[in-house]
This record gives structure tokens, C-alpha cells and sequence, in this order.
């Protein structure tokens, strides 16, 4: 039996979790030995056909594959809402072969921000005209390939751009593509249309617009500030973000002179469609529910922005994992939040959910989908399941479908709480602040072992005990290591959590250090921090008596090697390991309640 406090660790921790040019040969390969896989069914020209897996196949030099493997942003920058601005991915050069036809000398580099982040399977971009100005595959400068990261299925993403398209929104196209590099198959791939001026001029009139991507960014005279504008750079006016941010801030205007006003700046209807379609297909990762993964544009044209749904792998979940209980009608941001306060606003947001329920959300039709999609990529079946709950729910679990959580919440029979970004200046700073941290670890009988010492805010050396837990009151004495191997992605993830308490002689506060370990990984040896696949975070316990259990988070890994002398499961084989690390210290965000 394991102690209560370890046993409802995880899942507080995994939640948490979920969350260039030059360098390198040119020359485009180790040997003259170019593997290809076999085309399977007939090739269009058509580059999203959704029919059949596009195959694509890359070689590169071994040196520059394993460098672009490696390649990330820290775990510590990205928790802390402060990444390193000068950080880009670089520029390799392949031979790419594509159904049969081979392009030379494409650029191919890393692409994700932290959760696709993955160093067994790196999700990748191509440019076919880096090297060879102007030049196009099949229409496209750039193909961008998605490795499904959180998604094992292979389904989220070109299902929900499907659902936004049949709503009458602009998406990406998407189909699926099986990826071999170096001879390696690395497996089946979402591939996404890119959000480029191609897109744009397909989707709008006037592409010469300014094109924002989000990513935790809301609206607000700070808040602007976190759009990264795409296109225009070099004029760089960015006062139409401007207006938007001075109409949300003014409190004079009544709802109806508010509503008016945000019709003038925004395609309002679209938008409320758009927030309804993110509510539908449970896409908590999204611009209303996580204010994150979405583009919007401001079209010349009509002079109105237009949002753009993206980074769909997370859809399909009634739960937000990082702002409970905010679903599964989501206003996480500004203009939602404001719009959904309205009565006649928050009527046309559910007469739009009502109406995407009556016509656009068939189970029937959405279970076929995945058989198709399970079909073509050959994912077990078991990766299917949480999308088939979601779908149609589980009655033998008591799981509602989205359909009638839905109609609950818009009958408003469901709690939900609203989080919002505060409009205060950033205070990042870079490099971020570090410190160093130790680490052993040993699963033994009878009791676990071993320590982690670390630096805190205030500079006070803290060694938080292991051992110390054998001694803790009670039959049933504390787990301080406790494995898990969590494979609702792919790769999975194996998690080590370590409980120790400290300082001595007191030993008063209890700390967790949580550790991830990409799976293929996790063998005797060292494997060096990337991502959150591979990395450690830094927790002291708040409340251990609260379910989940109170956490606040101390720091997160910047650079540092887990290194695994036994790589059991603590339980029929022995854990054994250390780690050596500098973490970087997090603020958490301040939110306007």
C-alpha cells in the first residue's frame, strides 16, 4: 500500500507534464545507400490526400540527425514564461524522397515548443526553398510534420481541423505520413499545413495582413506583447493589437456599445463559432481554454481580425489539466470571458453549440472516423479508447459523452472557474537564475533511500531526506520512490517521484522531485535533459492532505544527465540512479480572478 501522500502524487505531477541557419554537412548523406519505403496505395497530387499515409523518407548526415535530435529550448525557460528569445533551431540539409520523388538539398530542422518536444521522435519541417529559392513541392514550400506526441491515435489533429472547416472556419489542411530517417522509422506523423502566406492567400483575399501566432498570450497593453508577429516584420506596427487590448479595457462602455465596438475590430459570429468549436471538440490547449495554440489575422480586406485554430494534439478531453475546472465551456480568455458575461452573447455562444451538436457531431460518423484513421496508421486499439469515451462516454465507468456534458453545462448544471493572464509588465529576464541540484536514489527493502539537495530561493542549501520518510508514524511507513510508466503518449513516459523531507534536524517541510524519462531511454545509463521527456521539477508540498495534493513549483531542470545504474520498476526489479542538474526557479503566473 502506498502512503497517501505519494499515491496521489502523480497525479498532480503528470498533469504539470503535459503539458536558423548554419551548421552541419552539407552533404545530404553517410553513404550512397538512399532506403526508401514503399509507396502504399495511389499517389495524387493531392499532398493531403487523406485516403492513404504519404510516405516520407530522409536522409542525413548521422551527426547532424543526432544533433537535431538533441536540439530544445530548457524545461526551466519555458515554465517560467521566459524563454531564451535568441533560441532557434538549425538548419540541416537531406535528401528527401516523397511517394517517389526525391527533392535534394531541402532544409530540415526541429519544430514544438515543449510538448511534442521528443528526442526519440522529433517532430520536423521541411523547406524546399531555403536552398533552391522558390522552389515548391506539389505547391507547398514547407511540409510540417507532427509526431502525435500526445496523441498515439494519430487522430486529434486532422479530426479537429476537420470539425472547423465543417463549422465553415479557416483550418489547416492535415493528413497522416509515415516518416523514415536514416533508415529509421520513426513512425506515423500528423501532417499540418503550415500557417504561412500560402495559407493565408488561400484562405483570405488580401494576404499582405499582420499574421500573430499565441502562445500564452491574451490581449492587454503587456499582454500584446507575447503575439509573435509572423508577417511585416519589418514595419512592425502592431497598433491593431492595440485597439483591441484599449476596447477590453474600457469598463465605460455598456454591453451593448462593447458588443458593437468588438464587431468593428473582430469578425464577431466567426468568433463565436470558432469558441464554440474549441468547446465541442474539448480542445482545452486552445485560444479560450488555455489562451495558447492559435493564430489570428487581420485582414486588410475587411479589416477585422480572424482567429485560426492550431496545435490541436491535446482536443478531445473535457479536462484542462492546468486550470481545473474551467471546461467544458471555456473562457480562459479576455474576450470570451467578456462575451460569455453578456447575456446576448452568451445565448448566441450556446445557440452555436447547440446548433454543432445538431449538425456537425455525429457518434456514428466520428467512431467510423477513427476506424479509418486506425486503419491507415495501425495504432493499437487501446490508443483509441479515451476518444471513443469522449465521443460516447462509458457508462460502465460513469463517464458522460461530450454531448450530454455539454447539454449540462449549457443548462448550466456544471461548476466551472475562470482563469485569466493578469496585464502586468513581464519581468523576464535572461539568462533566468539558477542553482545546482544533487540527486541518489534506490528502491530497497524495506524502505526506499537516498536524497536530493539543492539550493533554494533565498540561497539556503535544503538536503531533503529519503530515509527520513522510514520514520514517519503509522503501520503503513511512506513509498519515497514510486515508478510509473505513463503511456498515453509516444513515446511513453517513465516518472520517478522522489519524496524527501528536510532540513535536518526537523525535517519539518516535505519536497518531491519529479523526474521523467523518455521510455526508450530509461536503460542503464545517462541520458541528458531535453524537454519535459527527459528532465526533473522541483516541488515543495503545500498540502498533503489535499486531493490532488497541494504542490508549488520550486524550479524545473535547465541542463543536467539522469543517470540510471538499475532501470526497474521498484517493484519486481530495482531503481538505482543519481542526477546532477542546474534548475532554473519558477514564478508561477499571476491570474486576474
Amino acid at each position: 500500500m502506498t502512503y497517501p501522500l505519494t499515491s496521489r502524487l502523480f497525479i498532480s505531477l503528470s498533469i504539470l507534464a503535459l503539458s536558423g541557419c548554419g551548421g552541419g554537412d552539407t552533404t545530404p548523406t553517410d553513404s550512397d545507400d538512399f532506403f526508401v519505403a514503399p509507396i502504399v496505395g495511389e499517389v495524387s497530387e493531392d499532398i493531403f490526400d487523406n485516403s492513404r499515409l504519404i510516405q516520407v523518407t530522409v536522409n542525413l548526415p548521422a551527426a547532424d540527425f543526432s544533433q537535431l535530435r538533441e536540439e530544445g529550448r530548457t524545461l526551466s525557460s519555458i515554465m517560467s514564461g521566459c524563454p531564451n528569445p535568441d533560441f532557434e533551431y538549425t538548419d540541416f540539409s537531406a535528401t528527401v524522397n516523397i511517394d517517389g520523388d526525391q527533392v535534394d538539398n531541402v532544409a530540415i530542422r526541429k519544430k514544438g515548443f515543449l510538448g511534442s518536444i521528443s528526442d526519440a521522435r522529433p517532430s520536423i519541417k521541411l523547406n524546399f526553398d531555403t536552398h533552391v529559392e522558390g522552389r515548391t513541392f506539389k505547391g507547398m514550400k514547407r511540409m510540417t510534420l507532427n509526431n502525435d506526441r500526445q496523441d498515439p491515435s494519430h487522430s486529434h489533429q486532422c479530426m479537429a481541423y476537420d470539425m472547423f472547416r465543417a463549422a465553415g472556419l479557416v483550418a489547416p489542411r492535415c493528413n497522416l505520413a509515415r516518416v523514415t530517417v536514416n533508415g529509421e522509422d520513426l513512425g506515423v506523423y500528423s501532417q499540418i499545413e503550415s500557417i504561412k502566406k500560402p495559407f493565408l492567400e488561400r484562405n483570405f483575399e488580401d494576404k499582405g495582413g499582420n499574421l500573430y501566432e499565441a502562445q500564452v498570450a491574451d490581449f492587454g497593453e503587456h499582454l500584446n506583447d507575447k503575439f509573435e508577429l509572423k508577417t511585416n516584420k519589418t514595419l512592425n506596427d502592431r497598433s491593431d493589437l492595440t485597439v483591441l487590448s484599449d476596447l477590453l479595457a474600457n469598463d465605460g462602455l455598456s454591453d451593448e456599445a462593447f458588443v458593437a465596438a468588438l464587431g468593428s475590430v473582430i469578425d464577431l459570429p466567426e468568433f463565436i463559432q470558432f469558441w464554440a468549436v474549441e468547446a465541442l471538440i474539448g480542445h482545452w490547449d486552445s485560444a479560450t481554454g488555455n489562451v495558447n495554440n492559435f493564430y489570428i489575422y487581420h485582414d486588410p480586406t475587411d479589416d477585422l481580425f480572424h482567429f485560426i485554430p492550431w496545435g490541436t494534439d491535446g482536443a478531445f478531453t473535457s479536462v484542462n489539466p492546468f486550470k481545473p475546472y474551467s471546461g467544458p465551456l471555456y473562457r480562459n480568455m479576455s474576450i470570451a470571458s467578456r462575451l460569455f458575461e453578456i447575456a446576448s452573447t452568451q445565448q448566441l455562444y450556446f445557440d452555436a453549440i447547440n446548433d454543432l451538436l445538431l449538425n456537425h457531431w455525429n457518434e456514428p460518423d466520428l467512431l467510423a472516423k477513427l476506424q479509418e484513421i486506425q486503419a491507415l496508421s495501425g495504432a493499437p486499439s487501446a490508443s483509441y479508447s479515451h476518444m471513443e469515451t469522449f465521443i460516447a462516454g462509458n457508462v460502465d465507468d460513469g463517464i458522460a459523452s461530450q454531448r450530454a456534458l455539454l447539454t449540462r453545462a449549457v443548462q448550466g448544471e456544471v461548476a466551472q472557474h475562470t482563469y485569466l493572464l493578469a496585464d502586468e509588465a513581464s519581468d523576464c529576464e535572461y539568462p533566468q537564475t539558477t542553482s545546482n541540484l544533487v540527486a541518489n536514489f534506490e528502491s530497497k527493502s524495506p524502505y526506499d533511500g537516498g536524497s536530493f539537495t539543492f539550493t533554494n530561493e533565498l540561497g539556503v542549501e535544503v538536503t531533503a531526506s529519503m530515509d527520513i520518510l522510514a520514520l514517519a508514524p503509522g503501520a503503513v511507513k511512506p513509498d519515497a520512490l514510486v515508478h510509473v510508466l505513463d503511456q498515453s503518449t509516444e513515446p511513453g513516459v517513465v516518472a520517478l517521484t522522489l519524496v524527501g523531507a528536510g532540513p535536518a534536524p526537523l525535517y519539518l517541510d516535505s519536497y518531491v522531485l519529479q523526474v521523467f524519462v523518455e521510455a526508450p531511454s530509461y536503460k542503464v545509463g545517462s541520458v541528458d535533459f531535453q524537454g519535459i521527456v527527459s528532465n526533473v521539477m522541483l516541488f515543495k508540498v503545500t498540502d498533503a492532505n489535499a486531493t490532488p495534493v497541494g504542490l508549488q513549483l520550486i524550479s524545473a531542470g535547465s541542463s543536467g544527465t539522469i543517470t540510471l545504474n538499475q532501470s526497474g520498476d521498484g517493484i519486481n526489479t530495482p531503481i538505482k540512479g543519481s542526477i546532477t542538474a542546474q534548475m532554473g526557479f519558477i514564478t508561477e503566473p499571476n491570474y486576474a480572478q
